[in-house]
């Protein structure tokens, strides 16, 4: 039953998106994309027409991280000027930025592809399906947001057995949008002590290349929207932490320290509890390719919700930690946390479908239980690698 259920969930996968975006480009953008749940916008392909539109700004000797008004909704691009050069190079305008859009959502459906053709079960195919089309990856494609591209890199950066194509892959996407690092910094951790020098060298580069280019870093810091609905991250949930309270009581109480507080405190207890907990996780599958992609998309998701405010399309960096989460589920002592993981990463998905039915608040709940799961998760693997090298390294000592 397995391989009848792989096929067809690959094909509907593809056929899905497919059909979408024939429908929207004959019928029209927005109500297409808004009866499959997305809050489409337009222009078509919103977020990577930014930086066809900061060329031309450019061009005319403007500075499009400071000011685009090319731009068709006045957004400066919150891109490394990397992106500029790179669709000026290619010749890439707003009419031909779907050139480069539907590749992305290529790249992404490839990556779903062979997640699903990993699933070891036909329940986990169904799972990745709908988890892979549930609307906030939907919501990236709309958009042709450039995560998708990022996403294919850090992507390529686990699947890849070769240390260097693995390091490059990461310092590509790193260059891209910067916040994968933290993809790099997981690989970095997990990888055995001879083989970080070539992963530490890279990291480094890029720190580099970031501190020279720290004025631009601001500018996208300052170009980046912090906002409560359909976002998610430490910011995000601030911003519905005040929605929901008296105006009267924020101003009284310093609620801003507070709820900074309150979670900095989350965080060191989860990592503490983590750490002194007796979880014993096997060896075999802790050294899986299933758990490789949970460290390092999943570091990738609790870095970026720790640090600002992220659109929920971003929320697909979740998508590669499913595979490990399925596999514990089959393990009676972590049946009951697998399963509320699952849970909780196809709710997050899904909740823009219902923004106007408590759907922002149901996203902020699922993403910082999500947050609190991954972060306790890691703290795991990494003890246990801790454990590893230095029981290793006596062993080391004493044959020599």
């Amino acid at each position: 039953m397995l391989r009848p259920v792989k096929i067809a969930a690959l094909a509907a996968l593809w056929l899905v998106p497919i059909l979408i975006f024939a429908a929207a480009f004959s019928y029209g953008w927005m109500p297409v994309w808004r009866s499959a749940g997305v809050p489409a916008m337009l222009p078509r392909f919103a977020d990577l027409t930014t930086i066809p539109s900061g060329v031309q700004a450019l061009r005319k000797g403007l500075d499009p991280l400071v000011s685009n008004p090319t731009d068709p909704l006045q957004r400066t691009v919150n891109y490394p000027r990397l992106w500029l050069y790179a669709f000026s190079g290619l010749g890439v305008t707003v009419q031909s930025v779907w050139a480069i859009a539907l590749p992305f959502v290529a790249l992404y459906l490839l990556c779903i592809s062979v997640l699903i053709v990993r699933a070891k079960h036909w329940g986990d195919a169904v799972i990745l399906l709908i988890a892979g089309l549930s609307v906030s990856p939907l919501l990236a494609m709309e958009r042709g947001n450039s995560d998708l591209l990022v996403f294919a890199l850090i992507f390529l950066g686990c699947a890849a057995s070769n240390q260097y194509v693995k390091s490059l892959s990461m310092a590509a996407a790193s260059l891209l949008k910067i916040f994968p690092m933290a993809a790099m910094a997981a690989d970095a951790v997990r990888r055995p002590l001879k083989q970080r020098v070539v992963a530490i060298a890279l990291m480094v580069v890029v720190l580099a290349l970031f501190a020279w280019q720290w004025r631009d870093l601001n500018l996208i810091r300052l170009g980046t929207p912090i906002s409560r609905v359909r976002s998610f991250g430490f910011l995000s949930l601030q911003q519905e932490i005040y929605r929901l309270l008296p105006e009267s009581l924020f101003y009284s109480l310093q609620l801003g320290w507070i709820v900074a507080g309150a979670f900095f405190f989350a965080v060191i207890l989860t990592i503490d509890l983590a750490w002194k907990s007796g979880l014993s996780l096997d060896p075999e599958v802790v050294s899986s390719p299933a758990a490789e992609m949970f460290a390092v998309f999943g570091g990738t998701y609790a870095f970026t919700y720790a640090i600002g405010s992220n659109w929920d399309y971003r929320l697909i960096f979740l998508l590669p930690t499913l595979p490990l989460a399925l596999e514990f589920a089959r393990r009676a002592r972590y049946r009951s946390w697998a399963a509320a993981y699952i849970a909780l990463v196809v709710v997050a998905e899904n909740g823009l479908a219902l923004e106007t039915r408590g759907g922002t608040l149901l996203v902020h709940v699922s993403s910082f239980a999500l947050f609190i799961f991954v972060l306790a998760a890691l703290t795991v693997q990494f003890k246990r690698s801790v454990a590893v090298e230095f029981a290793a390294e006596p062993a080391a000592v004493l044959s020599r």
